[in-house]
C-alpha cells in the first residue's frame, strides 16, 4: 500500500502543525479541536466548566461569580444550551447555530436561545452561545461555561454537557446536599478526569440545608471520593450562591472558593487539583 507523505508544515506552533497535518490527511474533526486549542492557548483563554446533576444550581452560581443574573435560572431544569461566559468590554452575546450561522444578540435575550422553557427540545438548533460582560473575574482570560445538567428528563441535555467534556480545562463540579453525589456525577467526574487533573467539589445551596445535612452530605461526599482516589478525600467546598448576591459578600467557603483558586487569574492550569478518579464502579459498591 503506498503511503503519501505530506510536505513540510508552514507553522512552528505544535498544535497549529497538528491542526495543518489533520487537515492534510482528511481528519476534519481532529484539525478543528487541535486549531481551537490553539486559539484558546494564544489568547490566554481557560474553560472553567461548571457540571453537575440538573439542578444543582450551576447557573446561579455562575451568575454569582461573575456579579449579575446573566443567566436564566427557574425551578424547571433551566440551561438547555452549552454556554460560555467570557470578559468583553460590552454585555452581548452571539449565538452559534449547527448549520454553522452565528448570530449577535442583546445579552438579556439569551434565555430564548439556551434554556429549555424558550427553546424545547433545542427547536432553535442552537450548537453554542457565548455572552460576554465586563467581569472582573474574568479579565485574565477565565472563561465561565454553564452546561445543561445530567440526568433530567431531557436527554438531549445529558448529551449536550457530555460532548463538551473534551473541551473542558477545568472544572467546577457542582454537588448537593439533598441529595448528595450520585453515580450519574461520579461517571460525569470521570469523564471529565481523563481530559483535566484541575477539578474543584462544591456543596451548593447550603442555605437550604441545615448544618447537620451539610456535614453528613460533606462526611459522605468526602468517603466516595477517598474511595476513588484511593488516598486522602478531596474536601468539597460548602457554599451558597443565593447568600453571595444577596448579602454582597462571601459566606462559608465562598471567600476559599475565590481565594484558593484565584480564578480571576486562572492559575488551575498550573496548580491542578489533585483529584483523578478511576473508572466508575457501580453505586451499591460506593454506598458502603
Amino acid at each position: 500500500m503506498h503511503v503519501q507523505i505530506p510536505g513540510p508544515l508552514a507553522s512552528d506552533d505544535p498544535l497549529r502543525s497538528i491542526a495543518e497535518l489533520a487537515s492534510r490527511l482528511g481528519a476534519a474533526a481532529l484539525a478543528a479541536e487541535a486549531a481551537s486549542l490553539a486559539d484558546r492557548l494564544a489568547a490566554g483563554r481557560l474553560f472553567l466548566a461548571c457540571v453537575g446533576q440538573f439542578k444543582r444550581g450551576k447557573s446561579t452560581l455562575v451568575n454569582a461569580l461573575v456579579g449579575e443574573p446573566l443567566l436564566p435560572v427557574g425551578v424547571q431544569p433551566v440551561t438547555s444550551v452549552v454556554t460560555t461566559v467570557r470578559y468583553g468590554a460590552a454585555r452581548r452575546a452571539t449565538i452559534a447555530f449547527l448549520d454553522g450561522r452565528t448570530q449577535d444578540i442583546p445579552a438579556g435575550a439569551l434565555g430564548r436561545y439556551v434554556s429549555e422553557a424558550e427553546n424545547p427540545g433545542n427547536t432553535r438548533k442552537v450548537a453554542a452561545a457565548e455572552v460576554f460582560v465586563p467581569a472582573p473575574i474574568l479579565r485574565h482570560g477565565l472563561c465561565l461555561v454553564d452546561t445543561p445538567g445530567i440526568g433530567s428528563v431531557f436527554s438531549g441535555n445529558t448529551a449536550a454537557t457530555r460532548r463538551f467534556v473534551p473541551h473542558v480545562d477545568a472544572a467546577l463540579v457542582v454537588l448537593g446536599a439533598d441529595p448528595p453525589i450520585s453515580g450519574d456525577e461520579l461517571a460525569l467526574v470521570s469523564d471529565i478526569a481523563r481530559e483535566t487533573e484541575a477539578l474543584v467539589f462544591l456543596l451548593a445551596k447550603a442555605d437550604r440545608a441545615s448544618d447537620t445535612d451539610l456535614a453528613e452530605a460533606r462526611a459522605f461526599t468526602e468517603r466516595v471520593l477517598a474511595r476513588r482516589l484511593g488516598g486522602a478525600p478531596a474536601r468539597p467546598l460548602v457554599v451558597s450562591a443565593a447568600e453571595r448576591t444577596a448579602d454582597g459578600r462571601p459566606t462559608r467557603d465562598w471567600a476559599a472558593l475565590e481565594d484558593a483558586r484565584a480564578l480571576d487569574q486562572a492559575p488551575l492550569l498550573h496548580q491542578p487539583a489533585e483529584v483523578l478518579l478511576v473508572e466508575p464502579d457501580s453505586r451499591q459498591r460506593l454506598d458502603h
